[in-house]
């Protein structure tokens, strides 16, 4: 996003960009996987450490997402009704799993979606001329720090398996 981005939407909150209506849209479909998915993990798993991380996840899933339709409503964007098709197909495996090979996928798969939602929130909160993206991008950013701690708390995450950073990143 820069100055001579020419897709900004004005807006009585501030100019609206494609990378602003991007992270709504994105928090809107993760939400609903991840509500999912964490209940999911609260019936399936016999790791305490999966459940608590999964049950604060749910939770504050449920806040975000409420939040986010309330930014949206007001800035008059539709957001999506339902996970994207990629999305679908892990909340479709995990249906399957049961055991170690669910606990492994539910921690894995959200640990590797949260870092990659940090970056995105990270640089709409810095970059962002509205001030209800800015302040959603803020909860959105706490939210998707804890999760980050919790998912590597349960001592499941494979590290190996996390992309690996590049200067450009930064």
């Amino acid at each position: 996003m820069s100055g001579t981005d020419l897709s900004l939407r004005s807006t009585s909150f501030g100019p609206l960009s494609a990378a602003d209506q991007k992270l709504l849209a994105l928090v809107r479909e993760t939400s609903l996987r991840e509500i999912t998915t964490s209940q999911m993990a609260l019936k399936k798993s016999s790791n305490e450490g999966v459940k608590q991380a999964a049950q604060m996840i749910s939770t504050q899933h449920v806040e975000l997402e409420q939040r986010d339709l309330d930014v949206a409503g007001k800035l008059g964007l539709r957001l999506p009704d339902k996970p994207s098709p990629d999305m679908q197909v892990g909340i479709d495996r995990m249906r399957g799993e049961n055991g170690t090979a669910f606990d492994d996928d539910y921690v894995n798969t959200l640990r590797q979606a949260h870092g990659e939602a940090l970056i995105l929130i990270s640089k709409v909160r810095a970059d962002s001329q509205n001030s209800l993206v800015r302040s959603f991008a803020d909860l959105a950013d706490g939210f998707i720090k804890m999760h980050i701690q919790a998912l590597e708390k349960t001592g499941d995450v494979d590290y190996s398996k996390l992309p690996v950073p590049t200067p450009d990143a930064a």
